[in-house]
């Protein structure tokens, strides 16, 4: 299903990119699915592993699989590009990293949207201090499942699945990339429904019984302090709750979706509420409660895109640097998920072992490739 997206967009986009294989366990479908956008080569895993001139491998294999195939590229020496999740379990992660290094080459993970217009340019608000000093953060990934559209979701409610494992990359890197990294987290667990009707594709009417929880409503610190409270479900077919807000001294910062690339933030000034206290006009008034939209400051390439975190990547094996998008970053995220995982099912608040530093911003002004550059080759 991504495959479509990563590849469309990495053609389109990413000109110092060449996707010049395709691979799945069986030879015949990678052949056929490249075909239709001119990937010359059809391959196993074993045979893109072997071929040398390969030199990044992003892997879009299902989340219970990453673990051993990201081993395997990072075995054959080769950078690796994983969907999210990276792996299921911090020491996992670890692992993995440690393997990337004593092979000389990088581990990166998805999710890259943080690297697109919407999220950079909320970064650039906070830094620029247009909400003044951060204090809370409120995020909700309220949603009724995937089965109504998606042609296999069972997979969404099996072990290593679920809204947490699901969503809470996009929201959680996000909030990192923003913010900075988790100190501890609490967290409540449900599974709103003991089965769930496929509603669309091939297995329509059939029930799916949930293995892991369907719903989290929990709460987390930031090492700086700013508190954080969240709710991820899939057991929610209407909501009003914010999807993601920034509470600052100063005002408060509205978050496009952090599933997307693209979106205009909404930015609230405390002068809106205090302007009447000053001059009581209707005009004054008028602003009050209302939020400015704020044009994005990077080049908007759609809503739903993916590969930014691949150009990253390639930059920076050229530039000799580390990428943005470096799996320490993936590996914090999934202990914050497994972190809410654990305070839920044990009634305790769970400390982190890990942190990350927070990506450095990317550049303005420039075009998609080269906003992910730190400097011109």
């Amino acid at each position: 299903m991504i495959s479509h997206t990563y590849i469309r967009d990495i053609q389109r986009l990413y000109k110092g990119l060449e996707i010049c294989a395709c691979a799945h366990k069986d030879r015949e479908t990678a052949k056929k699915h490249g075909e239709k956008y001119g990937i010359p080569l059809g391959y196993t895993v074993e045979e893109l592993l072997n071929d040398r001139e390969i030199e990044i491998v992003i892997n879009l294999t299902p989340p219970l699989a990453h673990g051993g195939i990201n081993g395997k590229v990072l075995e054959a020496g080769k950078h690796l590009y994983s969907e999210k999740s990276f792996v299921l379990t911090l020491e996992e992660g670890e692992a993995l990293r440690r393997l990337a290094r004593k092979n000389h080459v990088w581990a990166c993970s998805a999710p890259d949207t943080f690297l697109g217009s919407s999220l950079q340019t909320c970064k650039k608000l906070l830094d620029d201090g247009w909400i003044g000093k951060p204090l809370y953060v409120t995020m909700n990934m309220m949603s009724g499942g995937v089965e109504t559209w998606h042609p296999a979701p069972w997979n969404y409610y099996k072990e290593g699945a679920g809204p947490l494992y699901d969503m809470g990359p996009y929201y959680f890197t996000a909030l990192t990339a923003l913010l900075g990294p988790m100190k501890r987290v609490c967290a409540f667990s449900g599974t709103g429904f003991s089965e769930r009707k496929i509603w669309t594709g091939p297995r329509k009417g059939e029930r799916i019984h949930p293995e892991v929880a369907t719903h989290y409503s929990g709460v987390g610190e930031l090492t700086s302090g700013v508190i954080v409270s969240l709710n991820m479900s899939f057991d929610i077919w209407k909501s009003n709750l914010p999807m993601f807000e920034i509470y600052g001294t100063e005002g408060t910062l509205e978050v496009p979706d952090p599933n997307m690339s693209g979106g205009k933030p909404r930015v609230y000034r405390k002068e809106r509420s205090l302007d009447p206290l000053y001059e009581d006009s209707g005009k004054n008034r008028q602003k009050q409660g209302v939020s400015a939209e704020i044009p994005e400051l990077y080049p908007h390439v759609g809503e739903y895109t993916r590969g930014a975190g691949v150009q990253d990547l390639a930059n920076a094996v050229q530039e000799n640097r580390k990428p943005r998008t470096e799996a320490g970053l993936a590996c914090h995220v999934i202990e914050i998920i497994t972190g809410l995982m654990d305070a839920a099912e044990n009634s305790r608040i769970y400390d982190m072992r890990t942190s990350c530093e927070m990506p450095e911003p990317v550049r303005m002004g420039a075009s998609p490739e080269e906003m992910v550059k730190q400097r011109m080759i």
